[in-house]
């Protein structure tokens, strides 16, 4: 059984420019990259990966780096599945989750 751990983010609210950049996105929607996938529009999902664990002990020693970090306030840092780090700062995390995950292969 696999282990996920993700890090759900604060909400941010509302920015100035977010109805603005709505309105232009809906405008030129069909001519713009990743119209057919919807890409180019929607709203951003308030949570990240932070890592998938082949075992509950890889897992727990994620929530414990993870902790130390927040209780230093420091950023996290998460790679994506496209190789890209992302820098997360402490007081952006509203909590963690881990849990027991079942993938194609486990079966």
């Amino acid at each position: 059984m696999a282990y996920s751990v993700i890090v759900w983010l604060v909400d941010p609210g509302k920015h100035p420019q977010q109805d603005e950049e709505e309105e232009l996105a809906r405008a030129g929607r069909d001519e713009a990259p990743g119209a057919a996938t919807g890409a180019n529009l929607g709203y951003t999902l308030p949570r990240m990966r932070y890592g998938v664990y082949e075992s509950q002990d890889e897992a727990e020693g994620a929530l414990s780096e993870i902790s130390d970090s927040l209780q230093q306030n420091r950023p996290l840092r998460i790679t994506s599945q496209a190789s890209r780090q992302w820098l997360i700062p402490a007081d952006r995390v509203h909590y963690v989750v881990c849990e027991e995950v079942q993938r194609p292969k486990d079966q």
